[in-house]
């Protein structure tokens, strides 16, 4: 009986999941891959057997559009819960998880599909994303990545880039994906320039794939093409302030340079009643009145990404 839950619990988790990466325009992402292990003298099972393979349960491969001609490998993790762990559970869990997918990733130059390049690319990065969910119904939006803050590399793993999506990071990516959505359905993901993305033949400044640097970022941009112009979204985790207003508003100035038509800003716990006159001071302020007049401040509600695993 308790094989048969833990194989309902990943299950359930890969749902989710699967449903989140397609949300994010990674719906190539192959699942279920088994890695050749080529360090058996060091990667070593449970029961300090020599590992014959790993096992993750995505990878996903694509152009990077924050890297010019860069190609994105992402190996991907699912772990689900019926509760998140207390503090030093957490670090003792993350540890494992960590040590299997790093694992993993030194292995994977094994693995056929990193010899099958993408045209045009002429450098690789390889990445790890570890999605972590609890269904427990009080932590929809808890986030673990606090619990961990204070980790330890004590056991020297050799890990590459990790991302950690908690159910915090996965509901505000998810709700802030609905939110669009409902606007536009037609939307785009909005990539900022980072002085890597220079290359005037390959620089595209939208698309529909979510770059890994973005997973699990608290601020997430959008474009969506409208008839009364071009508008820049941008949905932010954190709760309404004046001072984080205020740096949105210079953000949102650095991205669109000029070309957005309209510009919204949603938080979630926005309160047109309570906010309002705070964010028209704000806006009030700033001299450039053509580009104040595009400023538009709303709130997002948060759903529940879990809702993906079915019931």
């Amino acid at each position: 009986m308790a094989g048969e839950k833990s194989k309902s619990s990943g299950e359930y988790g890969e749902k989710i999941a699967t449903g989140l990466l397609k949300l994010i325009g990674w719906e190539n992402a192959l699942s279920g891959k088994d890695i050749p292990c080529v360090r058996k003298d060091i990667h070593k099972g449970a029961e300090g057997n020599p590992r014959q393979g790993h096992g993750v349960d995505f990878i996903v491969k694509y152009e990077c559009p924050l890297m010019s001609r860069f190609e994105s490998n992402v190996l991907i993790s699912v772990k689900h819960r019926s509760v998140y762990p207390a503090s030093r559970g957490a670090v003792t869990d993350f540890k494992s998880f960590l040590k299997d997918i790093a694992e993993a990733t030194e292995c994977y130059p094994s693995h056929e599909l990193f010899s099958q390049k993408i045209h045009g690319t002429n450098k690789m990065e390889i990445s790890n994303v570890i999605m972590w969910f609890s269904s427990a119904l009080e932590e929809e939006n808890k986030g673990i990545i606090s619990e961990i803050q204070n980790f330890k590399n004590s056991d020297n793993i050799n890990y590459k880039t990790v991302y950690l999506v908690d159910n915090k990071k996965a509901n505000f990516l998810y709700s802030s994906i609905q939110y669009v959505k409902n606007k536009d359905n037609n939307f785009y993901f909005y990539y900022p320039d980072t002085g890597l993305n220079m290359d005037t033949v390959q620089r595209t400044h939208q698309g529909r794939i979510l770059p890994v640097q973005c997973i699990n970022s608290p601020v997430q941009l959008f474009k969506l093409v409208e008839s009364t112009g071009e508008c820049l979204v941008i949905t932010i985790e954190d709760d309404f302030s004046v001072e984080y207003f205020q740096r949105l508003i210079q953000l949102s100035r650095l991205v669109t340079e000029g070309w957005a038509a309209k510009i919204i800003i949603a938080f979630p716990n926005y309160n047109a009643y309570s906010n309002n006159e705070d964010a028209m001071k704000i806006i009030s302020k700033i001299k450039d009145r053509d580009f104040a007049k595009k400023i538009t401040v709303e709130r997002f509600n948060y759903s529940d990404f879990r809702n993906m695993g079915g019931e």
